[in-house]
């Protein structure tokens, strides 16, 4: 064994996604659109393509990390980081409330708040709805700077 890990390919936190820096941090607006062919959906639930509420926790830490160039003072914020050190990941949950299924076909919006948090930690606030503008999802974590990716 060489001592290198081997993961898997995720699945796709966003299928786009634009970025602003705001006078406080920056904020993600993302389009999720739940679909059975997507490689980890099936056999989630039988019968029903169910999207897993863990999936958006990786949609939050992927788009961060995507978006962060766009506000050099909140990748800053996180300390040093040298050439491939841009991996983030998930600090803390601090909040999570699920209030709707995901089902096949519905237009998830993701709108995600980061801001700083304490030393070398970003916060994240996530808003999900359906396209319809129902509130599906609501959560709350901290990010910080993993290893490579």
């Amino acid at each position: 064994m060489n001592g290198r890990r081997g993961y898997a390919r995720p699945l796709d936190g966003a299928d786009r996604s634009t970025a602003r820096a705001e006078a406080d941090g920056l904020l993600i607006e993302a389009v999720k659109v739940v679909r059975s062919t997507d490689p980890y959906l099936a056999g989630h639930f039988p019968g029903v393509t169910l999207y897993p509420a863990i999936f958006l926790l990786d949609g939050i830490r992927q788009a961060v990390g995507t978006e962060l160039r766009r506000s050099p003072s909140l990748a800053g914020h996180l300390g040093p980081g040298g050439p491939g050190e841009d991996w983030l990941e998930l600090g803390t949950l601090d909040s999570a409330r699920v209030l709707r299924p995901m089902l096949e076909g519905d237009e998830l919006r993701l709108r995600i708040r980061v801001s700083p948090g304490r030393p070398g930690v970003l916060r994240a606030a996530l808003d999900c709805r359906r396209a319809d503008g129902e509130q599906v999802a609501k959560m709350t974590v901290e990010l910080v700077r993993g290893g490579t990716s």
